[in-house]
């Protein structure tokens, strides 16, 4: 479920300077936004699933036709408002995102998108709440979320932060995945080894969550639940394009069902594979598996190469 969803336009320049004209080289659209990129990924790789999300006007329209090409099920909350265009800018050594804000929804939408994806969610195994909230959403509307797909049976995955997250952990999600500054936001420290986001992964545990599965940007991601901590690290990926990747990872995770390792190294598979392709729709990369190692945190000191920095 993609709460505020998006097209997002994707412009590669030559070159770019200010208060002059520049011409675009290349330019994409694609149906986005958080949930609907895990749902991209899976469906790509054969897995089946359901993008819910609130749509209307030509953008969400043109959603709804590329998805009917794709041959991705979805269902789409009609809002008689555009969604909303982000623009990923793309110029040499630089990438720039200019993000619109998410379309407001009325308490009856807001409502009618909760009972369309507890409907969707019927014979789901797993059902994931991912993004940012429509503006004038209450902060507890995610904790609904959670509370009313989870008396359905399923597995609950939260990817949000702030207060939502906050929140949502009041209704025991299966697992949250936030980046390791929505995590130190989470937990109000800063989070500068590998030490630090285990303890502050636990404190999320303590408040409710049944695991985490932090993504780490260059460092890999973490998965940590009330008996274990593994870390997932890739070697010798080229890097593309970072849009999308920490979509990339939660659809990894779920479309896998072994054990928490196996688990983290194919959601770092996916991840590493997005990060080498030029869009969200990227191909898995199978040959990246054998540059990925899963082990237990066993060097708590070890220091991150991207700190967090606490969201306020």
């Amino acid at each position: 479920m993609t709460p505020s969803p998006a097209i997002d336009w994707t412009i590669h320049v030559a070159s770019f300077s200010l208060d002059s004209v520049n011409h675009i080289t290349q330019g994409t659209r694609e149906s986005s936004g958080k949930g609907l990129n895990v749902s991209w990924a899976l469906h790509r790789a054969g897995i089946s699933t359901v993008a819910v999300f609130p749509g209307g006007g030509t953008n969400g329209e043109l959603m709804r036709e590329e998805l009917s090409r794709a041959g991705m099920p979805f269902v789409r909350v009609e809002t008689h408002t555009n969604v909303r265009t982000n623009i990923t800018l793309v110029s040499p050594g630089h990438s720039t995102k200019i993000n619109e804000a998410g379309v407001a929804l009325s308490p009856i939408q807001r409502e009618h998108l909760v009972d369309r994806a507890v409907a969707a969610s019927a014979s789901a195994d797993t059902a994931l709440i991912c993004g940012s909230l429509p503006a004038g959403t209450p902060n507890d509307y995610v904790r609904h979320l959670v509370e009313r797909l989870a008396a359905v049976g399923v597995d609950v995955i939260v990817d949000s932060s702030g207060r939502p997250l906050e929140r949502a952990l009041d209704a025991r999600p299966h697992l949250i995945k936030p980046n390791v500054h929505e995590l130190a936001t989470l937990v109000s420290r800063d989070l500068r080894s590998h030490g630090d986001v285990v303890d502050a992964a636990r404190i999320a545990i303590s408040r409710g969550a049944v695991a985490v599965l932090a993504s780490l940007g260059a460092d890999g991601a973490m998965y940590v639940d009330s008996d274990t901590a593994l870390i997932a690290t890739a070697r010798d990926v080229p890097f593309v394009n970072s849009v999308g990747a920490g979509d990339a990872l939660l659809a990894g995770y779920v479309s896998e069902t072994a054990e928490a390792a196996a688990r983290l190294k194919n959601a770092v598979l996916w991840a590493s594979s997005a990060v080498a392709h030029e869009s969200t729709l990227f191909p898995v990369r199978p040959e990246f598996a054998e540059r990925i190692s899963v082990h237990t945190v066993d060097a708590p000191d070890a220091i991150l190469s991207e700190p967090s920095v606490r969201l306020s």
